[in-house]
């Protein structure tokens, strides 16, 4: 394995601040895949799954091709356990794919995106982590125009995406999709502004470490391992047991939030299938009224709780996912 390091800039301690890379070569030439974890500095899952991707490799050389792991991309925001860049408070992954004269967010972005791209990536995988009480899934990226070679990106980053073995869904619809800047995540910059195949995948929640959601993480990259030829296959492909199933694609729709204050009390679990109607939590005020009960307005399925017990107006506690409607 080999270890290079992307330059960032120096400190106010003259300390160069740079990023390391994992690399591991076969002697055949093949595929290109990067790994990215840590672009927020508090979903720490991403770390130990490429450690025990690059270490499979000791006793399980690749065969052909070439892996790069990025394990920490906020590289502050991990050391203080912080989602944002903690140099100016912005979300480096609403920030793809940056500007090299921009402020401090936009420029490490930049550097990322660019070291990514010059390598010409047949996939890139992002990870990240969602909540302590939620199914690892993968979200794949939306076209943001009618290009055919854009659209032919975004499907072949879904047909890869399938091979990795948890559920699969759609960002959210288009104009929810910019409201929230995901059109600037890594995995959308990287398909709609340079056509390479890409997807993101959510395991667990930030702040600590779950065995579970560790070894997802490591079984469906080497799936996709195993499909792109790069390692053999020594067991039969790992479906995960939460991987819901459906006639047509998902896509997540906007997150469930409440209208009042109270405690939360959850009526749902992640994976259920949940029909227009069901109630999905109850908010209770301090006294033991019941505020509000909150019901879904549309046939889903439950993705994500969110980590909370306490919820104020407008509080976002439920991920959910529902068949696509075709327009």
């Amino acid at each position: 394995m080999e270890i290079r390091h992307i330059p960032l800039f120096k400190g106010i301690d003259a300390a160069e601040r740079r990023l390391p890379v994992l690399i591991e070569r076969a002697k055949e030439r093949g595929p290109v895949v990067w790994l990215t974890a840590v672009s927020h500095g508090d979903e720490f899952t991403g770390i130990p799954v490429l450690h025990r991707i690059f270490n499979y490799f000791k006793k399980n050389p690749l065969k052909r091709g070439t892996i790069y792991g990025l394990p920490i991309m906020n590289i502050l925001g991990f050391e203080l356990i912080k989602r944002e860049n903690p140099y100016d408070d912005q979300d480096i992954n609403r920030s793809f794919p940056g500007d090299i004269k921009g402020d401090t967010t936009e420029r490490l972005a930049a550097m990322i995106f660019n070291n990514i791209i010059e390598t010409n990536p047949d996939l890139v995988i992002d990870i990240h982590s969602d909540t302590l009480n939620s199914i690892p899934y993968i979200i794949v990226d939306r076209p943001l125009s009618d290009e055919p070679k854009v659209k032919e990106t975004v499907e072949k980053s879904w047909q890869f995406s399938e091979r990795f073995g948890v559920t699969v869904t759609y960002d959210i619809d288009i104009p929810g999709y910019r409201k929230y800047q995901l059109d600037k995540s890594l995995t959308a910059s990287l398909i709609n502004r340079a056509n390479i195949t890409a997807f993101l995948v959510e395991l667990g929640g930030p702040n600590i470490l779950n065995e579970t959601f560790i070894r997802t993480g490591t079984k469906g990259i080497k799936n996709i391992l195993v499909s792109l030829k790069m390692i053999d296959q020594k067991e039969p492909a790992w479906v995960s047991e939460t991987k819901i199933e459906t006639k047509g694609r998902m896509e997540l729709l906007e997150t469930i939030t409440t209208n009042e204050n109270g405690l939360i009390e959850y009526l749902v679990r992640p994976g259920q299938f949940a029909k227009t109607g069901t109630r999905l939590a109850t908010i209770t005020n301090i006294l033991g009224k019941t505020e509000e009960v909150i019901c879904v307005q549309r046939d889903c399925y439950i993705i994500a709780l969110g980590d909370r017990a306490v919820s104020f107006p407008g509080s976002p506690i439920i991920n959910v996912a529902a068949e696509e409607v075709k327009k």
